[in-house]
């Protein structure tokens, strides 16, 4: 039975669920398993991706508490600040936009998407996000407004929510289609997305594993924020006592597919990022998505599943920033 999250305030904005789409060209291509995309690049918000997700309760709380600013933090092509700059248009609220490093001077890809929405855009430069959103927020509380910060990635317990729900919606799809997959494969950043699929999948009791790939390093502090993640999700909706122990085996992050670090894209990750698209039309990008892709390649690779067995790839989004990453695609 899906959790009640009635008594949480949610805003809608994107249509639910999205689709759970076989794709028999893309693993031929690999030489199976069967491999289907769980199609979060289709939600409806500013082309789409997985913040929308937990925006809806996070906007929600930010309606609910009467805000007229939202403040967010990522870096120059992040997909959740562009989407948390659209919610907040959305919910008639000014998104504000801590950025990390310098302004690069241009507005390509996801950069141009948060200039078109409007937000106000503040480079960080070489201090932290999290201080300047702080004097964000102060210098907006003293000047009578009512800002509300989104954390990173939207990755608290609140945020979670949205992919506790999912993990649910993706149980239900794979009933519905007639399979059992082995595996969910996810990239695994500030880890909400993560977390909200491990304590879904705990609390549904699907038998999937939820295997993350590190897009960024410190494989470590990510399955240790994933746990934390579950745990605060899990007390905040009442689903139970639900020990660290228990939620440690089932938090997994690979991060052998890293490369340079962070928004460096890696060769096996464009390369993946092409086959998908000339096998089945669908488009991804280097930052999230690609490197995900090569993590489930090398599995693969690496005769870790069988042919006749069944994965799934959550597609997070992110194709916006295949435009400021051109040269890297020649």
């Amino acid at each position: 039975m899906k959790p009640d999250v009635s008594g949480f305030p949610r805003v809608r904005l994107t249509h639910l669920p999205t689709p759970l789409e076989e794709a028999p060209r893309f693993s031929a291509s690999l030489g199976g398993p069967r491999i289907f995309l769980k199609r979060d690049d289709t939600t409806s918000l500013a082309l789409g991706g997985n913040k929308a997700r937990k925006l809806e309760f996070l906007m929600g709380d930010a309606v609910s508490r009467g805000c007229d600013y939202v403040i967010t933090c990522g870096g120059p092509q992040s997909n959740h600040a562009r989407m948390t700059a659209a919610a907040a248009r959305k919910c008639g609220m000014q998104p504000v936009l801590v950025l990390d490093g310098r302004d690069p001077g241009h507005r390509l890809g996801n950069l141009l998407l948060d200039t078109l929405l409007g937000a106000q855009l503040v480079f960080s430069q070489e201090r932290s996000a999290e201080s300047v959103m702080e004097e964000v927020r102060e210098r907006l509380e003293h000047q009578g407004h009512r800002p509300y910060v989104v954390p990173l990635g939207g990755s608290n317990a609140l945020g979670t929510l949205g992919y506790v729900l999912c993990a649910f919606e993706i149980a239900e799809a794979c009933k519905t289609q007639g399979v059992r997959p082995k595996a969910l494969y996810v990239a695994a950043g500030s880890m909400g997305t993560v977390a909200g699929l491990v304590l879904g999948k705990l609390l549904s009791g699907a038998a999937f594993d939820v295997i993350g790939v590190g897009v960024s390093p410190d494989a470590h502090k990510k399955m240790a924020r994933g746990v934390d993640l579950v745990l605060e999700a899990a007390s905040l909706m009442k689903a139970g006592p639900l020990s660290r122990d228990e939620a440690e085996p089932h938090v997994s992050v690979f991060d052998g597919f890293v490369g340079e670090g962070y928004g460096v894209p890696t060769q096996a990750g464009l390369d993946a990022i092409s086959l998908l698209a000339r096998t089945e039309g669908v488009l991804a990008d280097p930052v999230y998505t690609g490197k995900a892709l090569s993590g489930l390649f090398a599995h693969i690779n690496a005769g870790q599943y069988r042919k006749d067995e069944t994965v799934v790839f959550l597609h997070t989004g992110g194709a916006p920033a295949d435009f400021a990453y051109g040269d890297y695609f020649r």
